[in-house]
């Protein structure tokens, strides 16, 4: 398993507005300090704002900054906030119908990694992805 692009941005960005929360920041410091696409980023960022992730204020010292405290933030919130949250019944083959009357040929042995992958997600806060100022996001 392996996130997305945007999964990976998003995590990017939240942990890059969480290491150096003391000031906003805008989309043109994020693009130029993180590396990410401008559109691709602006896109993003109004997403996260949307979601309620993100606070946005408009003016001179206005910017981007998270709008919760980064243990409250976990990796399940970051991929529902862009629409990549783990469906629980989504079938790993992707039949329509698969269930435990139902079942595909690996149904019984994606079970167990499903509920380590969705306890990790769940369990996971944006906080304790940044162990110090040299971890690479």
């Amino acid at each position: 398993m392996h996130f997305s692009k945007t999964a990976e941005y998003a995590i990017r960005v939240l942990s890059y507005l969480h290491r150096y929360n003391e000031t906003s920041h805008s989309v043109n410091v994020l693009h130029k300090e993180l590396g990410l696409p401008y559109k691709y980023l602006t896109k993003l960022m109004t997403e996260l704002v949307k979601k309620g992730l993100v606070s946005a204020s408009r003016g001179r010292e206005g910017g981007l900054s998270l709008a919760k405290s980064a243990d409250a933030i976990r990796l399940c919130d970051i991929l529902e906030a862009i629409g990549e949250s783990l469906e629980p019944d989504h079938c790993i083959l992707g039949f329509e119908k698969c269930d435990a009357s139902n079942p595909c040929a690996l149904h019984d042995q994606w079970a167990p990694p499903k509920a380590m992958i969705e306890e990790m997600l769940t369990n996971t806060t944006l906080a304790s992805l940044i162990l110090n100022k040299e971890t690479k996001l």
